[in-house]
């Protein structure tokens, strides 16, 4: 019996297709290249060149919010990160921002005003 698709490959499956000519990349290589943790089940964090696949080349709506002084983005963080949210997003580390590619996550992030609070109380995971 193959394996069950994860939610994170038929993400990418359906992204590839939607690539130009110009761009085209195997699904095996989306999935090693776009992603921070390369696990089928792991997170969904873009890495630099996935951002780039997602913004710059699909143009797909993102909103961010960007880290107030008070948040301290630990390793604590980026996990809650990782494990908590059910839509790409990005870290923009020199602009001290958070990228969203779900507008319903974005929205919920800024209401809260603190991210690690938000995180805390976040129920998914």
């Amino acid at each position: 019996m193959p394996p069950m698709p994860t939610r994170k490959l038929d993400l990418v499956q359906r992204l590839v297709a939607l690539l130009p000519e110009e761009h085209t990349e195997s699904i095996d290589m989306a999935m090693k290249t776009w992603w921070v943790n390369l696990r089928a089940k792991g997170g969904l964090r873009l890495t630099d060149h996935g951002y780039h696949i997602f913004h710059g080349v699909l143009k797909l709506d993102n909103w961010h919010i960007d880290f107030a002084k008070s948040d301290k983005v630990t390793k604590q963080t980026i996990l809650d990160l990782d494990r908590k949210l059910d839509w790409p997003y990005y870290i923009d580390v020199r602009r001290r921002r958070l990228i969203f590619f779900s507008s319903k996550e974005a929205m919920m992030a800024t209401l809260y005003g603190n991210l690690n609070t938000w995180l805390t109380n976040l129920q998914n995971g």
